[in-house]
């Protein structure tokens, strides 16, 4: 591993560590060292979430600079700019949901989309994407590059809306306090269960099947265009290859 990462990594990485290490066995410290009226204080119980917090922050920096130095300048316009309109569109629907007034389940995954929608863009705001000039000449998509772009976003469509029908699926006591469900009669049971089945059938499976997509999104750029430049270099080499064997061979 070169300097060029091994650098951040031992800066930021450590850092993460050593914040780490702080936010695990500070409560240890706090309990042994303060007495109880002390370790009361609001200071001294932020200490573990704040180290967490610091933790996180700084292996979020280390992933923005490792990809920033593998990747910038890169990736082609081409890609770069619907990755990025990607992220700009998560981050308005994202929004808009969770300040919705209409439906619950838009605002049940809102948090998420808008979460992960920031993130991205601002790992992909730092990196700049290849020179137009050199993008220019760069080969055309063809059917082969969008399918294979397509099936890769489908699988991981089909895998992220399995994962969250499981996860989202509607169980007892539906939304009711155990207690209360249990004094339900068979028949009042029967009919919540009925009713909870048939609303997230109809509204949230729908919607999960949409936000699918939105992920799956991201994979269909990805590939399309590491399929164009597998498909190219492999031409690129064949051609080498041949024009080499060619100027070898006796006239």
């Amino acid at each position: 591993m070169t300097m060029r990462y091994w650098g951040p990594i031992r800066a930021l990485g450590g850092g993460a560590i050593l914040a780490l290490l702080v936010a695990l066995i500070f409560p240890s410290i706090r309990d042994t060292v303060f007495d109880e009226s002390v370790r009361e204080e609001v200071f001294l119980q932020a200490i573990p979430f704040f180290g967490a917090f610091v933790c996180v922050l700084l292996l979020y920096i280390l992933l923005i600079t490792l990809v920033v130095r593998r990747y910038n300048g890169r990736i082609p316009v081409r890609t770069y700019n619907p990755i990025e309109s990607l992220f700009i569109i998560g981050i308005i629907v994202g929004v808009t949901m969770l300040f919705n007034p209409f439906s619950f389940v838009f605002y049940k995954y809102a948090f998420v989309v808008s979460l992960f929608s920031l993130l991205g863009f601002i790992l992909w705001s730092h990196m700049g994407a290849r020179n137009p000039r050199t993008t220019a000449e760069l080969p055309k998509f063809t059917i082969v590059h969008h399918g294979a772009g397509l099936v890769i976003a489908l699988l991981v469509a089909a895998f992220v809306a399995t994962n969250l029908i499981t996860a989202n699926r509607p169980q007892e006591p539906y939304g009711e306090r155990q207690r209360l469900w249990n004094t339900f009669s068979e028949e009042r049971k029967a009919e919540i269960r009925a009713a909870a089945e048939s609303d997230f059938n109809t509204v949230e499976m729908p919607f999960i099947l949409l936000y699918s997509l939105f992920p799956a999104a991201f994979f269909y750029f990805g590939v399309r265009e590491v399929a164009a430049s597998a498909i190219s270099q492999g031409s690129t080499k064949k051609n080498a290859d041949a024009a080499r064997i060619g100027a070898a061979s006796p006239s």
